[in-house]
């Protein structure tokens, strides 16, 4: 089982949540290059794959990758371990605070969707 988390380019998505839900669908995050994105997006996967090694894509790590990601345009998905799931989605809203993006976890009751200072 995985756990999904996402960020994304907070000056693209609608703040409202209800919005934001179906613009979040509507994004194609179907490519396995983190240079897909823009660069905060690089720059937070660059981040948190240190912590949470890719298991595809061009910088997978064959020994100890547990992560699956997925890039678009607009928005970056990592399907995280189960037993990694709460850590993850701490480290992951944290440096999406750092990196100036949004962060999104649809698994979350509370929380759910964190927009930067600044934000749109």
């Amino acid at each position: 089982m995985s756990y999904d988390i996402a960020v994304f380019d907070a000056t693209a998505a609608p703040m409202d949540e209800e919005q934001f839900v179906i613009w979040f669908e509507q994004q194609g995050a179907h490519e396995d290059d983190p240079d897909e994105g823009t660069i905060a997006l690089r720059n937070w996967f660059a981040d948190f794959s240190s912590r949470y090694p890719a298991l595809n894509g061009p910088y997978a790590d064959e020994d100890d990758g547990d992560t699956t990601y997925r890039f678009g345009k607009t928005i970056t998905i990592a399907q995280c371990p189960d037993d990694k799931s709460e850590k993850a989605a701490d480290t992951g809203r944290q440096l999406a605070a750092k990196h100036g993006v949004g962060f999104y976890n649809e698994n979350s009751g509370e929380e759910r969707l964190f927009f930067p200072k600044g934000g749109s």
